[in-house]
């Protein structure tokens, strides 16, 4: 089960968090541009999210969407904060996403898929938002053979999670040694 306490959050939003790349990193590898919609979903504290609204600013939109009530508050207030518009932020409940059908050009799911007990219901699910012809990136934890949590995927089982839902990722990025890309 996911933390949500301030000492979580604070940790989340540190550049250097468990040795994750910035935001701006990883999404320097995807295929992002003014006025696009793009959907962050399980966006936590807005690590992504921020980034993301100023990559498709001006016009374009960025639905952050998560389960957690505390983190949709801390995205509107960090995103009021640093003044960023084009943000809206979306509570989730059971397992459907909360937009229409074909509505992102771009779905990020970032460090979500390995907390889920119906993995293949979320690939369906991030498969349905995203328009024909537009792009679904998943950033999960690279697995470590010391590690003893058992949630980790190899960038193998989430491609073959994607096809079995219908969708081919066709690239894996490594974001550093802990952390890696797949995008289709």
């Amino acid at each position: 089960m996911p933390r949500f306490d301030a000492d979580w959050i604070d940790f989340m939003l540190r550049p250097e968090r468990r040795g994750s790349p910035p935001a701006e990193d990883v999404l320097a590898h995807l295929p992002i541009a003014a006025g696009q919609v793009i959907a962050d979903v399980g966006c936590g504290p807005g690590f992504f999210t921020l980034p993301l609204a100023r990559l498709v600013a001006p016009g374009g939109i960025v639905y952050a969407i998560d389960v957690e009530p505390a983190m949709l508050d801390l995205v509107r207030s960090r995103s009021a904060e640093k003044r960023l518009s084009g943000i809206e932020t979306i509570r989730a409940e059971g397992g459907r996403i909360p937009l229409d059908d074909a509505r992102a050009d771009l779905t990020l799911c970032g460090l979500v898929l390995h907390d889920l007990s119906d993995r293949e219901a979320m690939a369906r699910e991030l498969i349905r938002v995203t328009r024909p012809g537009g792009r679904i990136a998943v950033v999960e934890w690279t697995p470590d053979p010391d590690d003893s949590r058992p949630n980790r995927l190899h960038p193998e089982e989430a491609i073959a999670l994607f096809d079995r839902a219908g969708r081919q990722m066709f690239q894996v990025t490594p974001l550093g040694k802990q952390q890696y890309l797949i995008v289709g």
